[in-house]
């Protein structure tokens, strides 16, 4: 059944052959493969066999994490430049503006009252990645940073996601480099998104569609009747249930 299928998609047309979803498990990072390489010129001397030999390798705890979920990738280029408090920023062919309904875009969030890392810039950065996920009644994600990255430029927020309530895949990252200019290329993670159940779902990705347009026209619409978003969440959930026929 569709409706026990999480749905993923976007206006970008090449955003599935280039930058698709990718399952958490096979999420490619440098260090995971030096580790693995290591590991296998121990077993080769013999070391492995040494009582109570241990190996980050085979830490359940980390790597048992990359089981489960999915990983957003960035499917442009982007160039940060700080200023301050704020941040200028770039992709290829144009500079920040707000882009249209379903498309990537790059805007700076207030972050003095949030509690951060130290060394982390007061600007949050913002990017929507344009991707927007349709999901089983009532699941909910857990959006994380990528665990161990292979760059430590950025650090994604945590938070709760329910698509019944908003399904854009936004990420608001602590900028944590203080070069003056950062380029982020297409391709580099940016979060972790795990289904807070233990159930398997099928899952899918696509170029949006009629339906899903629609849907962004009835989502928009709604958000802009009030000042207060918060208070229509029980009706956008209600909504949602409805429009994608969540029973």
């Amino acid at each position: 059944m569709k409706s026990e299928c999480i749905e993923f998609f976007n206006n970008e047309p090449s955003i599935i052959e280039n930058y698709p979803i990718i399952e958490s498990k096979d999420l490619k990072l440098d260090w995971v493969k030096k580790a693995r390489e290591n590991f296998q010129k121990e077993a080769q001397e013999g070391n492995t066999n040494t009582p109570h030999f241990t190996h980050i390798s085979r830490c359940p705890g980390i790597f048992d994490l990359f089981k489960y979920g999915y990983v957003v990738t960035l499917h442009r280029d982007v160039i940060i430049k700080p200023d301050g408090e704020n941040f200028g920023w770039q992709v290829p062919h144009r500079w920040g503006t707000q882009g249209m309904v379903g498309e990537m875009a790059i805007s700076g969030q207030e972050g003095a009252l949030l509690p951060r890392p130290p060394w982390a810039a007061e600007f949050i950065v913002k990017i929507n990645t344009g991707w927007w996920v349709i999901a089983p009644k009532g699941l909910k994600f857990l959006m994380l940073p990528i665990a161990y990255p292979d760059t430590f430029d950025f650090t994604s927020t945590m938070g709760i996601m329910n698509p019944a309530i908003s399904g854009a895949l936004n990420f608001q990252m602590f900028w944590n480099t203080t070069e003056s200019e950062t380029l982020i290329r297409a391709g580099t993670p940016l979060g972790h998104l795990i289904p807070l159940t233990e159930k398997k779902y099928k899952w899918t990705q696509r170029v949006m569609n009629e339906k899903d347009k629609e849907w962004l026209r009835k989502f928009h619409s709604a958000y802009s009747s009030t000042f207060w978003h918060s208070a229509l969440r029980s009706k956008m959930i209600a909504m949602y249930n409805k429009y994608w026929k969540r029973k």
